[in-house]
């Protein structure tokens, strides 16, 4: 048995949402107050929790637009694929479908809609098909308590020894703990022993001195002659339960035996908790887990082993796990069809069918969607990019515009030259919607200028775009006048659909490359500068001096007036200026790095920059995204 599917009616910041669930592994992403808490709430509402937290409703729970709250609010659970012994727990409140049973719970709440008080908000919990079932058994719904670990959890706190301590209901739940008429547990019989020694220990032994002070010295002295007073030591009643709240769990490195610090301890509370999930044969119920931040306390090397281990294990071991988390790097360690992506008050199933990835997409995203790629889970939005240059550049030229991407919530994600595709239909769903977060896509439109022809350069081979589809693969030397006006259009016509769809929009260079047109833009002295400073620093492995510096600045004035007095064109110009970076002299990314540092010095008008027509795609990209 699983929680197949949640349906969720005006609780918290969901007006209406489904969510469906899947056996094993189920990972909820999102950013801050996106709702993954809201959900593992309303799990909690419906089921119960094995260490029997406080659920209740509150007037804050119902749903607000801003204007109104709401005054009813539901929430329906449906557990699928039912073994014929737990079907037989739930015999009166099953349906059936297709030959396959399924249990239903269904709960509603309420509130006055004048009213401030608790009481005035009350809830209930029915099973069946419909809201007219009746409601659930004690019993029965004990057999669907999650096992819940909240987010600030206090491990060593909550596995220290104390009365009602989290560890003597977790092993309280184990079938070896479960008391037997007919036969005494164990630790009583160990606990009897112990308990007489201690009482002979104290009457008989070195004890003896401390009782007869309290009884004789004492308690005899000041308790009324008509009701005398005495005392034993002893150790409290030796109840299999109380026992159990005696017990401590104490971790400690096999390595060098110290003590473990809060992640160790954390991951030594996560394993106690499973034991709740791993029950005997014979057990008929819910093993479902949630998990709030399950990275609290763990360095990314641990984290990634204990998802790798909830991935692989969740489903040979019979339990279904329900996690949130912030962390790039178990969104990134998780194959996608284990996510579930919050946003804007819906959430978003990533696995196959649900999105536009092709199956090879989603291997080839599992081998190559690393943490730093991940961050685009928890992004506002996202610019997705085909290079370091533009990594590294664009954050630089949207702060200097007055749009920096981290006051936006924007995350910049490098994909490479051939894998931009693949990145962006994470979030085309197939029903050509949106996931409700925008995504610029920025690339090359890669067709050389005229000016561009007495220059070798390498045409990259693409299975899309311009090149191949006009058979001009084996011909290096081929420019923008090599094609007509319409077959150009034609072309950036399909790649832009073939990338956009839904939130998705891609933005083009309007001649060549992102360097080349700012080469070409009010900008382009700088990157002149940016460029001849970096075949000087060769990779940044030489300091720019203040020699080398005004080196760089003698000649950049030099070739400026010398263009000018060439009367060369803008394009020509910039043709010149990119020239090293085409002919692979200068590094591309050291270039961006120099360009982004020096850049702002020159204190070019933003308003220039705004208006130029060759940086309009790059600007138009950032806006988008930062939804201007």
């Amino acid at each position: 048995m699983y929680l197949g599917k949640i349906h969720i009616e005006n609780f918290r910041r969901y007006k209406t949402v489904d969510v469906e669930f899947q056996q094993g592994l189920n990972l909820l992403v999102g950013e801050n107050d996106s709702g993954k808490s809201t959900i593992i709430d309303a799990i909690k509402l419906v089921t119960g929790t094995h260490s029997n937290d406080w659920n209740r409703l509150t007037k804050e729970d119902f749903h607000t637009d801003g204007t109104s709250r709401a005054t009813e609010l539901k929430i329906v659970c449906t557990f699928y694929d039912l073994s014929p012994e737990e079907a037989s727990a739930f015999l009166e409140w099953l349906s059936i479908s297709g030959g396959k049973y399924y249990l239903k719970l269904t709960l509603i709440g309420r509130r006055k809609e004048k009213s401030n008080s608790l009481s005035d908000v009350y809830y209930d919990v029915k099973a069946g098909e419909d809201e007219e079932s009746g409601m659930i058994s004690g019993e029965a719904k004990n057999k669907l308590k999650v096992t819940y670990l909240k987010a600030l959890r206090d491990a060593e706190y909550e596995l220290a020894s104390r009365r009602g301590s989290r560890l003597s209901q977790i092993l309280g739940a184990h079938e070896i703990f479960q008391e037997n008429e007919d036969k005494e547990h164990p630790l009583v019989e160990t606990m009897d022993k112990a308990n007489v020694e201690v009482k002979d220990y104290f009457e008989n032994g070195e004890g003896k001195e401390i009782a007869d002070t309290i009884n004789v010295d004492y308690l005899q002295e000041f308790s009324l002659l008509n009701n005398p007073l005495s005392s034993k030591f002893g150790i409290a009643p030796n109840d299999l339960g109380r026992i159990l709240e005696k017990l401590e769990l104490l971790g400690f490195s096999i390595k060098n035996g110290s003590n473990l610090g809060l992640g160790s301890n954390n991951l030594l509370f996560i394993a106690a908790e499973l034991l709740l999930l791993k029950k005997g044969s014979g057990y008929l119920g819910l093993k479902l887990s949630l998990i709030e931040e399950i990275e609290a306390h763990l360095h990314p090397q641990s984290q990634l082993n204990l998802i790798d281990f909830l991935n692989k294990e969740s489903i040979k071991l019979g339990f279904q796990t329900i996690i949130t988390t912030h962390s790039n790097s178990l969104a990134s360690k998780a194959s996608l069809n284990n996510l579930l992506l919050c946003k804007g008050g819906e959430v978003h199933s990533l696995r196959k069918g649900k999105t536009m990835l092709a199956a090879g997409d989603y291997e080839f995203l599992r081998r190559f969607l690393d943490d730093t790629k991940a961050n685009l889970f928890f992004a506002h939005s996202v610019i997705i990019v085909e290079g370091d240059a533009e990594n590294l550049l664009i954050p630089a030229f949207a702060k200097y515009i007055g749009y920096p991407l981290h006051k936006y919530g924007i995350s910049i994600v490098n994909v490479g030259s051939t894998a931009l595709l693949r990145y962006a239909k994470i979030f085309q769903k197939t029903d050509g919607k949106g996931i409700g977060i925008r995504v610029s896509c920025i690339t090359d439109r890669d067709i050389p200028p005229k000016e561009a022809g007495e220059y070798t350069y390498e045409v990259k081979k693409r299975k899309t775009g311009l090149l191949e589809q006009v058979s001009l693969l084996s011909d290096s030397r081929k420019t923008e006048e090599d094609f007509t006006a319409a077959q150009i259009k034609d072309v950036v016509d399909q790649k832009k659909a073939k990338f956009e769809g839904g939130d998705v929009k891609v933005y083009l260079a309007k001649v060549w490359t992102l360097e080349f047109e700012i080469a070409k833009s009010c900008l382009r002295k700088e990157m002149h500068m940016a460029v001849q400073l970096a075949l000087k620093t060769v990779d940044l492995e030489k300091e720019i001096t203040r020699e080398i510096w005004a080196d760089v600045t003698k000649k950049v004035e030099g070739d400026f007036a010398k263009w000018k007095d060439e009367s060369k064109s803008d394009s020509a110009i910039a043709v010149e200026i990119y020239a090293p970076l085409e002919r692979k002299q200068a590094s591309k990314a050291v270039t961006a790095q120099i360009f982004s540092r020096i850049f702002p010095m020159f204190r070019i008008p933003v308003q220039d920059i705004l208006n130029d027509e060759n940086l309009k795609y790059i600007v138009d990209a950032i806006k988008y995204a930062a939804y201007v």
